[in-house]
């Protein structure tokens, strides 16, 4: 059998609704458990947004509450997300290099990203 040298997968996931973040959690957890598998971080490409009056940190950016937080504030309260998964409101970096990609935007969305 021909050897050769296999390089891990890099995941990226494309939204952070209620969905996206739970995906994420999923995720995030499992390429932990096979470093040898998957590249350990997962970027997550989040609609920026800044949060309103009635969410937990208003005036704040939600990827930067996301990065700081790890919990979803806004779409996922109450749930941590895995220290591997860094939200970026940049889609081209988000999945950039990415082998695999996990898109979780609701169809009404998909033509505007």
């Amino acid at each position: 059998l021909e050897s050769r040298t296999m390089s891990t997968k890099k995941i990226a996931i494309i939204g952070s609704g209620n969905w996206g973040s739970v995906i994420s959690i999923i995720l995030g957890e499992n390429v932990q458990k096979l470093p040898e598998t998957f590249d350990q971080e997962i970027r997550q490409w989040v609609f920026e947004e800044t949060l309103g009056d009635k969410d937990k940190y208003p005036g704040q950016k939600l990827t930067a509450v996301i990065n700081e937080k790890h919990e979803n504030v806004k779409y996922l309260p109450g749930y941590t997300l895995p220290n591997n998964v860094i939200a970026d409101p940049d889609m081209g970096s988000a999945i950039k290099g990415a082998d695999i990609l996990v898109v979780v935007v609701p169809h009404q969305f998909i033509k505007p990203i």
